[in-house]
Parts: structure tokens; sequence; C-alpha cells
């Protein structure tokens, strides 16, 4: 995790460089510098890397994912080094034709109503604040982050945050009214088609 110290230089936390420590190749990324670049980007497609793992046999690294993410206009990088994205339509209509996924556009949409269809072998990538790590966050964003909604029940909503920490990030469960206040009200509703 990377924050901005008060000098206004990019701190590491937790050690060193987390190009040195985590294995980039393995992830399929050409260099460090685009692992540094793309691990904060892409999100989205480690939502559908966990939905990849858990409804099929496919196993691509995540710079092969980047790669076809790019070539279907998922991803926009600016001549300036912005990158849009992850944009949605595009997205929807490379996870179905690629993977057979059905996908169906959430917008302007509460967890209370979206949760209603989260299900076994159908789950909502949604947009939320990537401050969702720290639950007690006052005035929350909201958006900027996708998280991979699997189960909302009994007033919980558990999800998977490609962004948590190691302590919170493979499965974490919070209150409908706190998830709320980081929820973007839209994204990807998945589901399986066999």
């Amino acid at each position: 995790m990377r924050r901005t110290g008060p000098s206004g230089l990019e701190v590491f936390l937790g050690g060193a460089d987390p190009s040195r420590r985590h294995d980039w190749a393995s992830d399929g990324y050409r260099s460090s510098e685009e692992y540094l670049f793309w691990s904060r980007k892409v999100c989205g497609l480690a939502c559908l890397q966990s939905l990849l793992h858990g409804w099929t046999d496919i196993r691509l690294p995540m710079g092969e994912l980047l790669a076809q993410a790019l070539d279907r206009g998922c991803y926009v990088v600016e001549p300036s080094g912005k990158v849009q994205g992850l944009i949605y339509r595009p997205f929807m209509a490379w996870v179905g034709s690629q993977f057979g996924f059905h996908c169906e556009l959430v917008e302007r949409t509460p967890i209370q109503v979206s949760g209603r269809k989260v299900e076994p072998g159908q789950a909502l990538i949604a947009s939320v604040s990537p401050e969702i790590r720290e639950p007690t966050t006052r005035e929350p964003q909201r958006g900027g982050h996708l998280v991979l909604v699997y189960a909302v029940d009994g007033g919980l909503v558990r999800f998977h945050n490609p962004s948590g920490y190691s302590h919170n990030s493979d499965s974490v469960s919070l209150p409908m009214h706190v998830f709320e206040r980081f929820h973007a009200k839209r994204g990807i509703m998945i589901r399986r088609t066999w």
C-alpha cells in the first residue's frame, strides 16, 4: 500500500517497495514499472479474476486479463498517462463474449435493491469508495474503486476487496447501512449462464 507522506512523496507502508516483494512476472506483467502503474487500477479485473477462479477452470494472469481488457476498450490510456476505466459497457461485452457470463448494468440503485439479486451463481461488481477499507471513515467519497459482492443476507454485505488490507481483503462483511455510505449505487451484475 502506498500513501503520500507529509513531504508530498509517496511512501510505502509495510516495508520495502512492493515491486520487489511481489512476483510481478508471474502475474503476467512485463516489468515492475508496469506492475506498479497498473496494480492500483485493476480492481475490476481482480473481481473478474475471482469469478473466473470460482466459476470456471480459466486461470489467466492479471497481465493477460489486462492486455485483453485494453484491446477491448475497457480502459483508455490518455496521452498524459491518465487512465480512464474500468469502462462498464465494453467490459460487459468482453466478459459476455469471452467468458460466457451474462452482464447487467446497475445504475442509480441502492445496495438494498441490487443486493436482492446477489445469490449463488450471480455476483455484483460494485462501485464503492476505496476508503471502504476503513469503515469508520466519515463522509467518504462514493465510487472510484470496485469490489465483488458475493452475498447479501441478514443485513450484511459480504464482499472481496482487491485493495483491502491482508486481514480484510479476502472476505469482508459490513452491515448494509455502512456499505451504503461508500456505495456509488452503480456496478455490474454478473451471472453464470451454465
